[in-house]
């Protein structure tokens, strides 16, 4: 168990940085179509509560992909550089799709 086992929740989610730089954000989720889980490539049905990784790169541009709540805890945190709780709110998919779209120069860093 890890200190952030658990999360993220309806109220939060997490952020911290990839070994390359990038920002992470693990965001919850219920699932609307189909989709395999990263970590263990097992299904995660429509309906099930699962987490959303989102990668907002350095240079621009997003990425993401859906885990298991286990795998992501088993697998992904421990690659998570300084991961911290932010608010849910801060991690909405308009947020980080305009962080994706400015340079990494100009974008804030979070706190």
């Amino acid at each position: 168990m890890t200190r952030f086992s658990g999360q993220p929740s309806r109220k939060t989610s997490l952020t911290g940085l990839t070994d390359e730089g990038d920002e992470i954000w693990i965001i919850r989720s219920i699932s609307q179509k189909f989709y395999n889980c990263l970590g263990c490539r097992g299904p995660i049905e429509i309906g099930d509560e699962h987490v959303v990784v989102q990668y907002v790169g350095k240079a621009g541009g997003t990425e993401h992909s859906h885990w298991h709540q286990r795998c992501a805890e088993e697998i992904l945190y421990s690659q998570v550089r300084g991961m911290r709780q932010v608010s849910s709110k801060e991690s909405s998919r308009d947020r980080l799709e305009s962080r994706g779209r400015r340079p990494a120069g100009r974008r804030r860093r979070p706190r």
